[in-house]
């Protein structure tokens, strides 16, 4: 099958929802014609509803984005099958540790992930940012630059707490279910997870102070949501790559580390990438 693989109902979930019952299963990417003979080899690869990079289109049920939109051309030069399937985060990432023949995308490589997955990376520039208004009540105190942006997770811990003690909490939206949610958790700070469409409108109607999202995502979702916002803080800088199971064939990831630098030099991803900035 060719194109952008449409979207279809997992067999085991209840109902469609936006994340949990979304699969893009049983849908196989085109092989080159020179492969035809061959053995069939596939992938399964996993994703999850996180826009720019990878989301099911609404109006059509196809996985669009930048991952979206890159995967034909990467999985046909490198001659690999796949099959696609959508689900929650925390699902997908402890799927693709425990089982042989199955990756992530879009993953940020992290050192702590370095040596849990074989990498197919850099594709973008990735990490986390928090967002906030223009007129963000609880930072009144310039940098030397002049800017009123964040140093670290640790200067926004400092404002945490001078907030709460007059009386206002610091507040932070966090989509919902997400590794950003647990670690800003554990940072000590107070979140509220909330959906991806909702993040955005609510920071501009002053519903929080602040907002978490990946460093794409997040100015992605404010420009479709027609909201002025900018990003404050950029932490956990990675590249964002594709992250596939230790005991996956290390051949088929070769296959897809050349066929992805052979889209870097001939510009394909960089034009994929320009459609959403």
């Amino acid at each position: 099958m060719s194109g952008t693989p449409a979207a279809v109902r997992c067999p085991h979930a209840p109902r469609p929802v936006r994340l949990a019952a979304l699969c893009l299963g049983a849908l196989l990417g085109t092989v080159p014609a020179a492969l035809a003979g061959e053995a069939a080899v596939s992938l399964t690869l996993i994703t999850e509803e996180n826009p720019p990079l990878n989301y099911t289109d609404p109006a059509t049920g196809r996985l669009t984005g930048i991952m979206g939109d890159l995967l034909p051309s990467l999985m046909t030069a490198a001659g690999i099958a796949y099959q696609v399937q959508v689900m929650p985060w925390r699902r997908g990432y402890h799927t693709v540790q425990e089982v042989p023949g199955t990756c992530l995308f879009a993953v940020n490589q992290t050192p702590e992930r370095q040596t849990q997955f074989q990498w197919v990376a850099p594709i973008a520039q990735g990490g986390a940012a928090l967002f906030a208004r223009a007129d963000w009540l609880h930072y009144d105190r310039a940098h030397p630059d002049g800017t009123h942006t964040l140093a670290s997770l640790d200067e926004v811990k400092t404002l945490a707490a001078e907030a709460q003690a007059r009386g206002t909490p610091l507040s932070i939206l966090v989509p919902v279910g997400t590794m950003l949610a647990t670690t800003l958790r554990d940072q000590g700070l107070d979140i509220t997870e909330v959906s991806l469409a909702n993040q955005m409108p609510m920071l501009a109607a002053g519903r929080a102070d602040l907002a978490a999202a990946g460093a794409i995502s997040g100015r992605w979702l404010a420009r479709q949501a027609g909201v002025a916002i900018e990003p404050v803080l950029t932490f956990s800088v990675a590249p964002v790559g594709i992250a596939c199971n230790l005991g996956t064939d290390p051949a088929l990831v070769t296959r897809l580390r050349t066929a992805l630098e052979g889209l870097r030099r001939d510009g394909t991803l960089d034009r994929v990438i320009r459609n959403y900035q």
